[in-house]
Order: structure tokens, then C-alpha cells, then sequence
């Protein structure tokens, strides 16, 4: 027979007295599905918060030079934003952030369409400055005295009128060059004359006006000029 360990009674008794060595954890169906059903809105908030963190990350707030919304703003009478109560005083200006945020959402999606019409604003604004840069040409003169001061003296100086400078290259950054439009004699002489074409007459005709127009005052041409539909004469 094999051996058997020897256990008195107290030992015994003592096993007896001890309690279960782990507790025994049971749930139900309906537990498990609320667990389940909670675990599902925490995952979809935690998307949510992602999204919105991207979203948010196109506001560099802390590297944008935006202005803050002081009573020093002349538009703050009427800023909707600072009346409805979405801007209060010391707070970034958000119309300047929503500019910059279209700005750069375009940018990034390559739908550089959506930016013409606020660039054509800065066009028009740049060729009214540039009107009046040349207004103040005509009223000042070409030529204007400055006074300068060298060493403790002072001394007149004539000098071109400083608007010249400033509307040449404001012209050039608007992309205006005369050449383009005809409006210099090297651009007339180097595309030569411009003739005027009537739409509706026939193509005989149209060589014979231009040959009269640029022949020679001592070289008659005949030119036999056939009637075109719906000539009456």
C-alpha cells in the first residue's frame, strides 16, 4: 500500500476553519453589455477629442501675429464677434484668425480658387494707393526742396518727389508694365500698327482696306472688293 502522509486533527480543523483562497467574481449578461455599450461612448469621445485637437492645430495661436481686440480697434463699434460676446477685450481678433485659418486651409487642400477674391482686394487696395502716390505727384510737382542737415547746418536740397519712387515699384509689384498695353512708342514701334477688323465683311475686303490704309501716297492699288451676303448695294 502506498504511503500516506499522517495529519492530526488540529491540522485538520484548521483547514477547515480557513476561508475560500480567492474570491469568486460573477456578472450577469446585462453587466457585460453595459460595460460593453460604456467602453463604445468612451472610444467614440476619445475620436471626437482627436479630431478637434487636428482641427485645432491649423490656430498656431502663439506663433500668429495676430492683433489683440482693444477699445483701440476702430472696427470694434461694429465687430460682431466683440458684440455677441465670442471676443472679449484682450482676446485674439477673430475675424484676422478666421482669414488666416481660410487662408490655410486653402494652402493645404491646393484650392488656391477660393483666395482670388481676397486677393484681387489686396490688388484693388494696392492701385488705389498707387493713384494716390500719383495725385500727390501732380500736386507736389516732380521735382520737390527737402532740408537736410549735415555737421549742425542745414541746407536746401532739390530731389525728386519720394511718391515716384514708391509708385514705380508699387506698379511693378502690381504687375502693370505699359509694354504690355501698347502705351510706350517702343511698344507701338517694335508690334507694329494695329488695324481694325469689322466682323461681317469679307475677307477681300479686309485686304483691301489695309492695303490702302499702309500703300504708298504715289502707288495706286485696285483692289476688286466682291459684296458680301446681304449687301444691298
Amino acid at each position: 500500500m502506498p504511503n500516506t502522509p499522517d495529519f492530526d486533527d488540529d491540522y485538520i480543523n484548521e483547514l477547515r476553519s480557513q476561508g475560500p483562497e480567492e474570491d469568486v467574481l460573477t456578472a450577469t449578461v446585462a453587466d457585460r453589455d453595459e460595460a460593453l455599450a460604456e467602453a463604445r461612448i468612451q472610444a467614440v469621445q476619445q475620436d471626437i477629442a482627436a479630431k478637434k485637437a487636428i482641427r485645432s492645430k491649423t490656430y498656431i495661436t502663439s506663433e500668429i501675429p495676430v492683433r489683440p481686440c482693444t477699445a483701440d480697434c476702430p472696427h470694434r463699434g461694429a465687430c460682431k464677434d466683440f458684440i455677441s460676446g465670442r471676443v472679449e477685450d484682450k482676446d485674439l481678433c477673430k475675424p484676422e484668425l478666421r482669414k488666416i485659418k481660410k487662408w490655410q486651409v486653402a494652402f493645404r487642400k491646393g484650392n488656391l480658387e477660393e483666395l482670388k477674391d481676397d486677393v484681387g482686394a489686396v490688388a484693388g487696395a494696392l492701385a488705389v494707393q498707387l493713384v494716390r502716390l500719383l495725385e500727390a505727384v501732380n500736386t507736389d510737382g516732380a521735382v520737390v526742396e527737402t532740408t537736410k542737415f549735415v555737421a549742425g547746418h542745414s541746407y536746401n536740397e532739390k530731389m525728386a518727389h519720394p511718391a515716384l519712387t514708391a509708385a514705380s515699384k508699387l506698379a511693378k509689384d502690381l504687375g502693370i508694365d505699359l509694354t504690355n498695353f501698347l502705351m510706350t512708342p517702343k511698344a507701338v514701334k517694335e508690334n507694329g500698327p494695329q488695324v481694325q477688323v469689322n466682323i461681317g465683311i469679307s475677307q477681300d475686303e479686309v485686304h483691301a482696306r489695309f492695303a490702302a490704309r499702309f500703300a504708298k501716297p504715289d502707288k495706286v492699288i485696285d483692289v476688286e472688293v466682291s459684296p458680301t451676303k446681304g449687301d444691298d448695294s
